[in-house]
């Protein structure tokens, strides 16, 4: 079995591949942080309509079936 030939780059090809690369790692990087920074103040936003919700859901479930067990309370969160 023969090796194939390679493409030998020139050093200055090699830099600027390198440079290439830490450009797009940087990107990637910098996206990530502006997701968490959007998504992490916005968790929550949700928490009042989840309850709501819950409490919804609990007592459609009492009027459909009566004999069903009751479904355990929602825990109540510390004020800040």
């Amino acid at each position: 079995m023969t090796r194939p030939d390679f493409v030998k780059l020139t050093d200055e090809q090699v830099q600027a591949r390198k440079r290439r690369n830490v450009a797009i790692a940087l990107g990637l990087v910098g996206f990530i942080v502006l997701v968490f920074i959007v998504t992490v103040p916005n968790l929550p936003r949700n928490t009042p309509a989840r309850k709501a919700a819950e409490a919804a859901a609990a007592a459609t479930l009492e009027r459909a079936d009566p004999a069903l067990p009751a479904l355990e309370a929602p825990v109540a969160e510390p004020a800040r």
